[in-house]
């Protein structure tokens, strides 16, 4: 079944795949997409369900293995990408169950399948239009096959695959932009949003600011395996970005800061490096954790934490901690947020939840005791920021502290 898309390139504009994607069973050979150049950012989706949640477009039932209905998007081949985005109709219910997987062609090959988390890290935040999955790295691929398996035989409404590609926009960001460290204000080495190339006419334009910060919310992005490379930082930080505001209907990056395991801070949602008591921008609201992400800033780290867990690439094995240069500049961004705040690190506070299902189970005006500096699942129903992350934070704690003084 051939059916016409646009794969997107995000880089200083998108590439725009005129031709019909191919979508090939096992001995049909893929047909490869023409490009052509386009001044537009416009992200186009694949559709994969309708309205109902009915198979659509790529989508077919095929033949299950007793674990439940499964259903395939055959093999799409098409122009380069480096990552892809789930996404379905914020208020679709979802089988509990339901587990996807993804393989992709690279070099000329078809590589392992791998599974695909369908969770969001921030759960679905109140300024999000659509739920969804975290972006997903793919590094480089030119085509796809994602599969799904319900054991209710059933799948979101308007889901829909995303294909999505920043890499010569942050290829071409420099690393001169970060914020040089500032021994007066307590403020690390901070990468700018540019260095990550962010494309400023995607975000709500100025900022989304909010009274105070009471506390810092800790977070991994389960965007890819552990074992990146410098390079591809900003390529997967770039997909996060677009996958959030082009496919999720954000307004701008979901956290505040970004830590990857070689220690780079990246500024993420825009004002972050300025927000501060007593200016004009007193507080940043973020979109990181659903109904907590008022008075709260959130950090997110680069990876997955989580052990013997395969989503979002290759298997974390038993014990995947942070590197000690990731803990370092994570204490670090939290001392320093800490100290503008007056927040006490190994302290208390309280924060009110706004709602909003999912994945926070606290309705509208309730009031959770937290740590000072907590993390995801303190606030929310999730495994973030991982296990093996978790357990780290009481000695956190202790060394922002004594950063502090």
């Amino acid at each position: 079944m051939h059916f016409r898309k646009t794969i997107p390139a995000i880089a200083l504009g998108v590439v725009s795949l005129t031709a019909p994607l191919a979508v090939a069973g096992t001995s049909t050979a893929a047909t490869a997409l023409e490009a052509t150049a386009a001044d537009s950012s416009q992200v186009e989706d694949t559709t994969l369900t309708d309205g109902n949640g009915k198979p659509a477009g790529a989508l077919s039932a095929k033949a299950g293995s007793g674990t439940g209905k499964v259903f395939s998007t055959g093999e799409i081949t098409g122009e380069r990408f480096s990552s892809i985005g789930l996404s379905w109709k914020k208020e679709s219910a979802v089988d509990d169950g339901l587990t996807a997987e993804t393989r992709v062609h690279r070099n000329g090959a078809w590589e392992s399948w791998r599974e695909v988390p369908l969770e969001l890290d921030e759960g679905v935040a109140e300024e999000a239009k659509r739920a969804g999955a975290p972006a997903f790295y793919t590094d480089d691929a030119d085509g796809v096959e994602v599969r799904f398996t319900s054991p209710k035989g059933s799948l979101p409404q308007d889901l829909r695959l995303s294909f999505i590609d920043p890499a010569q926009r942050s290829q071409a960001a420099s690393s001169s932009n970060h914020r040089p460290r500032s021994a007066e204000t307590g403020q690390p080495d901070v990468k700018l949003r540019k260095d990550w190339g962010a494309d400023e006419t995607l975000a709500d334009p100025g900022y989304k600011t909010q009274p105070s910060i009471k506390a810092a919310v800790i977070h991994h992005t389960v965007t890819g395996n552990n074992s990146y490379t410098q390079e591809q930082v900003p390529q997967i930080i770039n997909g996060i970005y677009v996958q959030h505001i082009k496919v999720l209907g954000y307004g701008d990056f979901p956290y505040h800061f970004i830590v990857d395991r070689f220690g780079g801070i990246w500024e993420g949602r825009k004002g972050s490096i300025e927000m501060r008591p007593g200016t004009e921008i007193p507080g940043i609201l973020g979109g990181h954790a659903a109904g907590f992400n008022t008075n709260t800033f959130g950090v997110a780290m680069l990876g997955n934490f989580e052990p013997n867990n395969s989503e979002g690439g290759e298997d974390t094995g038993p014990d995947p901690k942070p590197t000690e240069a990731m803990v370092k500049s994570l204490a670090d961004v939290l001392a320093w947020k800490s100290g503008q705040y007056q927040l006490n690190p190994e302290g208390s506070t309280q924060l009110v939840s706004a709602g909003g299902g999912g994945t926070n189970p606290h309705p509208v005006g309730t009031v959770l005791d937290v740590p000072v500096i907590s993390s995801h699942r303190d606030v929310n129903v999730t495994a973030c920021p991982g296990a093996k992350l978790y357990e780290m934070l009481p000695d956190l704690r202790k060394q922002v502290a004594d950063q502090l003084g």
